[in-house]
């Protein structure tokens, strides 16, 4: 788990420069992605460079523009309770009255 202050910058910086790949991939500048986006060519470079301050909302609308929203959906998953689902597959109905004996 990250709780340090240089991990949470160091992935901020390589999000921002996997956005910049991207962007450049599509061969388009700053200033139309920053257009795109609803935002300056100076708040996205800040953007491209890993600001702590972007909302969530300016990632997410700039993973919709590149369509990568897809990744998304592992962030936001439910946490898998695997004992939660044991006891669940162990809580199956059974007979009242037990195991049926056959007869002879």
């Amino acid at each position: 788990m990250l709780n340090n202050d240089t991990s949470i910058k160091s992935l901020l910086k390589q999000l921002g420069q996997r956005l910049k790949e991207a962007r450049l991939d599509r061969n388009e500048s700053q200033e139309l992605f920053a257009q795109r986006l609803g935002l300056t060519r100076q708040s996205y470079s800040r953007m491209e460079q890993g600001s702590p301050r972007t909302p969530i909302g300016t990632w997410l609308g700039a993973c919709s523009i590149l369509n990568r929203l897809d990744g998304w959906q592992v962030v936001l998953a439910e946490k898998e309770d695997l004992f939660a689902k044991f006891e669940k597959k162990s809580n199956k109905r059974q007979r009242a009255g037990g195991i049926r004996k056959r007869k002879k």
